[in-house]
């Protein structure tokens, strides 16, 4: 409760005192020429008179604390908003690293089969036997299609 009633007074004492440096003195007067002049200050030359501004209107508590809450509200969309936009673009970063590596990996790969005519291969019971070179080739080009994905 005290707490509400600090927040309201600290509201109100801030809006009294804006309220009250804001207001300014305004001078009117008509040169020769019969054109109407308005300024903060009065001209040195000629009479002018005193147009007192009125005050700005005054807020109560409850707006202020709804136009305060509505602030927050923005703040902490906004702030929401560029967490996301920097998770996407960090997760758009991971993505186009692993694509970099990707393309490095079936690069390497193709290149191996190319130059390994002869390639061994190790089967589940670890018997070390000979790639035939109908699954060689198969495996060149499916290592070409690879390629082609990853590294665009």
């Amino acid at each position: 409760m005290f707490i509400h009633y600090l927040q309201y007074s600290c509201l109100t004492f801030v809006i009294v005192l804006f309220a009250a440096t804001t207001s300014a003195d305004v001078y009117k007067w008509v040169d020769k020429d019969g054109q109407t002049h308005y300024s903060q200050q009065a001209p040195s030359n000629q009479q002018a008179d005193l147009i007192k501004t009125p005050p700005p209107p005054t807020i109560g508590p409850t707006e202020a604390q709804q136009q305060i809450d509505a602030l927050i509200e923005q703040q902490k969309e906004n702030d929401q908003a560029a967490t996301e936009k920097r998770n996407q673009a960090r997760q758009e970063a991971e993505k186009i690293a692993q694509k970099k590596e990707n393309c490095r990996i079936a690069q390497q790969n193709l290149q191996q089969y190319m130059d390994n005519p002869g390639r061994r291969i190790v089967d589940e019971d670890g018997n070390v036997t000979r790639l035939p070179e109908e699954e060689r080739q198969q495996k060149i080009k499916q290592l070409h299609i690879d390629v082609k994905e990853y590294c665009q």
